[in-house]
C-alpha cells in the first residue's frame, strides 16, 4: 500500500471509530472528521518572487526586478518548500503523485493553498545552455548575479539530499507540533488558519534560509564553492561574496 494509501486508510478508519483523522485521538472536543482527499496538486512553471516581505525579496534582484532581465542573468524559479515534500513521485515515470502528509495537505487544499505559490517561489541563477559541454558554463549566470551585487546560490537541477530533507523535515515539523499541542482540537476555522499560518511560517523560513545559502538549504553543495572561485576568477576579485540575510 502507498504511503498516501495508508494516511487515507488510517483517516478512513479514524473516522469510522470517531478519533479525529489528523491526529488519531478520541479525546477532543472537536475532533477532525473530514473524509481525506487527494489534492491533486501538480507542478507548475514558477518564476518571480512575492508574497510577505515583497520588498525585501525584491532588492535581491537587479533593478529591483524578479525574474531578471534575461539579459542580466537567466534565472530559474526554485520552491522553497520543495514540491516534492508536498507531492512524492510526481516526477517518477509513470508519474505516481501522492500526498505525503494526506491530513495535512488536504487541510490545507482546504485554505486554497498550492506549493506553487508565489511565496514559495525563489528566482535562481539558472544553469548552462542545453548542449553546452563546458561544465563551468553552469557558472556563468551565477557570475553575472555577483557581478551585479546581487548573488543568490545557482540552480542547476538535481537537488542535494540534504537540501530535500531539510524541506521535508520542516513541514513534519509543522505536522508534530499541531499534534503535540493538540491544535487539532481547535474548532475547525481556527485550526485551518492555524495551520496555513505554520505553513507560511516554514514558507519563509527556507526562502531566507536559500537565499542566505545556509546549509542544508543549498540546492547543489558540490557546485557552490567552484562557482564562486569560477565568479572570482572571471570577475578578478577576491574579497568574499556576501548573501542576502532577510
Amino acid at each position: 500500500m502507498t504511503q498516501i494509501g495508508e494516511g487515507i486508510a488510517i483517516a478512513m478508519i479514524n473516522l469510522a471509530k470517531g478519533k479525529c483523522v489528523f491526529c488519531g485521538k478520541g479525546d477532543h472536543e472537536f475532533p477532525k472528521k473530514d473524509v481525506i482527499k487527494p489534492t491533486g496538486w501538480k507542478r507548475k512553471k514558477i518564476s518571480g518572487v512575492g508574497g510577505r516581505f515583497e520588498s525585501a525579496k525584491l532588492d535581491m534582484y537587479p533593478d529591483k526586478k524578479s525574474p531578471p532581465d534575461p539579459k542580466v542573468y537567466k534565472s530559474e524559479g526554485h520552491h522553497c518548500l520543495a514540491f516534492s515534500s508536498f507531492i512524492m513521485g510526481a516526477q517518477s515515470k509513470p508519474a505516481n503523485p501522492q500526498d505525503r502528509f494526506a491530513a495535512l495537505n488536504h487541510y490545507l487544499a482546504e485554505k486554497d493553498y498550492d506549493p506553487n505559490n508565489i511565496n514559495n517561489v525563489i528566482d535562481l541563477p539558472g544553469r548552462k545552455d542545453k548542449g553546452e559541454e563546458d561544465t563551468r558554463a553552469h557558472y556563468i549566470e551565477f557570475a553575472a548575479a555577483v557581478e551585479k551585487e546581487k548573488p543568490l546560490q545557482l540552480h542547476i537541477g538535481g537537488h542535494a539530499d540534504k537540501f530535500m530533507n531539510a524541506s521535508t523535515y520542516l513541514i513534519r515539523a509543522v505536522v508534530r507540533a499541531i499534534k503535540q499541542n493538540k491544535l487539532c482540537d481547535k474548532p475547525d476555522t481556527e485550526f485551518k488558519n492555524t495551520l496555513i499560518k505554520k505553513i507560511e511560517d516554514a514558507e519563509d523560513k527556507a526562502f531566507k534560509k536559500t537565499a542566505g545559502v545556509v546549509s542544508p538549504w543549498i540546492c547543489h553543495p558540490a557546485h557552490i564553492n567552484k562557482a564562486e572561485e569560477f565568479a572570482k576568477d572571471i570577475l578578478n576579485r577576491t574579497d568574499e561574496i556576501i548573501y542576502p540575510k532577510l
